[in-house]
């Protein structure tokens, strides 16, 4: 039996994967409307660990991978590129049917799912699913906080660039990821499918974006029922946050520390505007805000509403906390002075349905603690 041997001008159509010292490198995928499976060529290298970058590919068996947990079929006799495919495609046109109308969980195992966006993330865990692998966990658990991260998931590296050596080593079924990460797609997709899902850069409001955002992950993830708990779950928080909020008339300022001397305060177009709209509160901030619903501004411009109280998501940068306490800017204003500055537990505000129902529940729990402004003859 002789092998195929790919000329210099064919290498570069391959991405190059190890798999327990196993080369493979991956030719063409195919995916069907209907099914989250992927199917794939591949040329299987017998090239040593040793030389796996060092020469070009010198033998090779094409096999058809038909999801992560079916046999491999295997084509291994000497064929040019065309013919290789031709068969290949016979192949995946006789399964198309069958793995188009077959829901991800029948008879198979769950899709492994990993997650660069915390949004997604959240959104799979609240969903009743284990991500497989999850972007900067450690941060995700200071800045996100809940749902917790599952102890099985794996931590892939920064949300912008996520580690390529270790997703290689043993590729999820799916990656999801947002538009804000999407420049190394190109680099991503040769080691698996890539998904983009988002509920910003679309032309939803926030809550709409974030309502189609869960369906869609719950499609994947044959979560309808959940989905639609959760969702009236949200809408149940929403209406009774509406009624504890009713009346209120205070102007309030909700914002984040970039650091110590400017923060992110959030206006219109995200979950802050979201719970703006839904209740009586008054959003002290009427200013310009940017494609996330916020705008960083220097700490001084909180002192152009006096009379507004204060609301600060934590968690403080490195070293913000300490600087705040000898900040005669922030020592000084109104708010400060007159106790109307209020602290809840980290929020992420670009976050999904959890992040949500959490920051409308504490916005409840902190009213209740925050003094109105004190009047013109009270005022020191």
């Amino acid at each position: 039996m002789t092998w195929w041997k790919p000329a210099a001008s064919d290498r570069r159509l391959f991405s190059h994967i190890i798999v327990n010292n196993n080369h493979y490198y991956v030719y063409q995928q195919f995916a069907f409307a209907h099914s989250p499976r992927l199917i794939t060529i591949v040329i299987r290298s017998t090239i040593t660990a040793q030389r796996r970058f060092q020469r070009p590919l010198e033998s090779a068996g094409v096999c058809v991978i038909v999801s992560r947990c079916q046999e491999p079929v295997i084509l291994s006799r000497a064929r040019p590129i065309p013919a290789l495919l031709a068969l290949a495609v016979t192949v995946l046109l006789g399964l198309a049917t069958a793995l188009a109308s077959t829901p991800a969980s029948a008879g198979s195992s769950p899709l492994r799912i990993a997650a660069a966006n915390w949004t997604v993330a959240e959104t799979l865990i609240a969903l009743g699913v284990v991500p497989y692998a999850v972007s900067d966990i450690p941060n995700y658990n200071a800045w996100v906080k809940a749902p917790p991260i599952p102890d099985s998931t794996l931590d892939i590296g920064l949300r912008n660039e996520p580690n390529l050596e270790l997703l290689a080593q043993d590729p999820p079924d799916l990656l999801l990821t947002s538009a804000l990460f999407s420049r190394d797609n190109a680099r991503l997709e040769r080691l698996m499918p890539v998904k983009m899902i988002d509920n910003f850069y679309t032309d939803e409001p926030f809550y709409e974006a974030t309502l189609a955002m869960t369906r869609k992950i719950a499609q994947l993830t044959d979560r309808e029922p959940q989905a639609e708990a959760l969702i009236a779950e949200t809408e149940q928080v929403l209406e009774e946050t509406a009624g504890a909020l009713q009346g209120s008339e205070t102007p309030l300022y909700i914002v984040q520390f970039s650091d110590a001397q400017h923060v992110r305060v959030f206006g219109h177009g995200n979950m802050v505007g979201t719970l703006f709209s839904r209740t009586d509160l008054t959003n002290a901030w009427t200013g310009p805000t940017n494609a996330w619903g916020y705008a960083s501004i220097p700490i001084d411009r909180l002192a152009e509403r006096p009379d507004a109280r204060i609301i600060v998501i934590e968690p403080y940068p490195r070293g913000v906390g300490e600087a705040l306490k000898d900040n005669r800017i922030w020592q000084h204003l109104p708010a400060v002075r007159e106790g109307r500055v209020s602290f809840i537990e980290p929020i992420w505000p670009y976050g999904g349905l959890i992040s949500l129902q959490r920051l409308a529940r504490s916005l409840v729990t902190v009213s209740d603690r925050i003094p109105p402004a004190a009047t013109e003859e009270g005022a020191p």
